[in-house]
């Protein structure tokens, strides 16, 4: 969410005008700063980057908030900016939907959907990476969005991405997702991806046409840690 200037309490926007004086920037400078060029505006946004929130799910809090029984003795991984780190357990998806935390609205053949148990990097969702169809996300092409700028990370898996929202909102009470949609690795009849989003206080599994360039509907994806 943005902070509006007008909302900054006086004392605050003071604070941040001193400041900038005291680094030698004025007024004047300010605004020559807001006309840059590209590469001008680069160089500042790289000298100030954005951070991002990240979560780690270790599998005992997996467990607890799922109420699955796991265990695992490897290492937790650290998150990395904007990362969710999270323990699975190569859970069917229909295990999760039998929790309630997760329901599913496609067909009864996706709930032996599966991927290998372990530790998982995750990217719920992939930054900038709505308004964009499927194959310009994560299509076969090189020049898709993952290929370009998340060498090594593969599209989403629906059951990693179904846990890692669930335990977030069970821990949080919060959507990671923030009101979006993200599509998933697994591909559904009628040119169509599998598409998580958080509903109700549950993670709703759907599907999202691959020829959508919503803004709403973002890709989500995923590495083995």
């Amino acid at each position: 969410m943005g902070i509006s200037l007008k909302r900054l309490e006086k004392k605050k926007l003071d604070l941040g005008i001193n400041k900038l004086s005291d680094a030698g920037i004025d007024v004047e400078r300010w605004l020559a700063m807001c006309d840059g060029d590209a590469a001008a505006m680069q160089r500042l946004v790289a000298a100030w980057p954005i951070r991002r929130p990240s979560y780690v799910y270790d599998a005992a809090t997996v467990s607890r908030v799922l109420g699955l029984p796991c265990e695992c003795s490897d290492p937790v991984p650290r998150a990395a900016d904007g990362e969710v780190v999270v323990y699975y357990h190569g859970w069917e998806l229909q295990a999760l939907e039998g929790t309630g935390k997760v329901v599913n609205y496609l067909s009864s053949s996706t709930k032996q959907w599966k991927a290998p148990a372990g530790y998982y990097r995750a990217l719920i969702p992939v930054p900038e990476s709505n308004r964009l169809t499927w194959n310009e996300q994560a299509g076969d092409d090189k020049a898709s969005l993952l290929a370009r700028q998340y060498a090594g990370w593969l599209a989403l898996p629906t059951p990693i991405g179904a846990t890692a929202l669930a335990v977030h909102l069970g821990v949080t009470g919060e959507d990671l997702l923030q009101g979006n949609f993200c599509r998933c690795a697994e591909a559904l009849p009628g040119g169509s991806h599998a598409e998580l989003d958080v509903g109700e206080g549950r993670v709703v599994v759907s599907g999202s046409w691959d020829g959508d360039p919503s803004g709403s509907v973002f890709l989500g994806a995923a590495r083995k840690a």
